[in-house]
């Protein structure tokens, strides 16, 4: 697969914006004793609970995979220091890793990929510590559609889900870019979601919010950086599966300012 044919692009999913969900999956409740609720909340809602140490001191991320389809070495590295640098948890962070049953139902809608968080996700908020999912898949999405390709979702507080498949899709070929270079990208992309990024539970310092004319003509925010050098900019997913990326994008300096204005670093 080439980029001329196929334009791939990360998406996030909160309630009741971007794309339609079942809200009972997020915030409705059969019980408030429910230990694992704090972690079933819309996207963003936990962004000053990842960047600060107010109330979480440590953090626990939890790292579920289908066999084959686990993240390198590289790239986990490169996600520990991305947390190093912009988030405030004193007490550290360690990797919780989860081997998921493979999927037989081909690409994978949300209520499929929540209910298989609901049946293997053994992490969670427990005390001090902030517990966190991020699943890699041996499918695609089935929100592809055309010459549109998703590599990496974000839909909860704590949650986001990697398409391994499609990632080894661009990978695959001598032309193809790095896997770990394509997974260290969406990944970080789309913690960046879940730290609150663009205006998604981190407020704006300076308004920096990329707005994308739809087919009315009308401009509608779209939650990343209108900054081309950042890594919360919509292009980013883009030039990761090119072989002509120079380094790792990092977030850009308003991404920065607001990361640290919510208690990150």
């Amino acid at each position: 697969m080439t980029l001329n044919k196929i334009t791939p692009y990360l998406t996030i999913l909160f309630t009741s914006l971007i794309l339609s969900c079942s809200s009972d999956n997020d915030s409705a409740a059969t019980t408030t004793t429910d230990p694992t609720l704090a972690n079933k909340k819309a996207l963003g809602a936990s962004a000053r609970d990842f960047l600060s140490a107010e109330q979480f001191t440590s953090m626990n991320v939890e790292i579920a995979y289908v066999e084959g389809f686990r993240p390198s070495n590289t790239t986990l590295s490169n996600l520990r220091n991305l947390f190093s640098q912009r988030l405030n948890k004193p007490d550290g962070v360690i990797f919780t890793e989860t081997v998921v049953p493979a999927s037989t139902v081909g690409a994978l809608n949300r209520d499929e990929y929540t209910k298989i968080e609901e049946d293997n996700r053994t992490v969670f908020n427990v005390g001090d510590e902030l517990g966190v999912w991020v699943f890699f898949t041996n499918e695609n999405s089935e929100s592809d559609e055309g010459n549109s390709r998703i590599l990496g979702t974000a839909y909860r507080n704590t949650s986001c889900i990697i398409f391994g498949e499609t990632l080894r899709d661009f990978s695959r070929g001598i032309t193809g870019p790095s896997l770990t270079q394509l997974e260290t990208v969406t990944t970080e992309h789309e913690f960046g979601h879940l730290f609150g990024l663009v205006n998604l539970g981190t407020p704006m310092v300076r308004d920096h919010e990329d707005e994308t004319a739809d087919d009315d003509g009308e401009e509608t925010p779209n939650k990343h950086c209108n900054q081309d050098n950042c890594l919360m900019y919509f292009q980013t997913v883009a030039d990761a599966t090119s072989t002509t990326m120079n380094g790792l994008p990092t977030f850009g300096e308003f991404c920065q300012e607001d990361l640290r204005a919510n208690g990150g670093k």
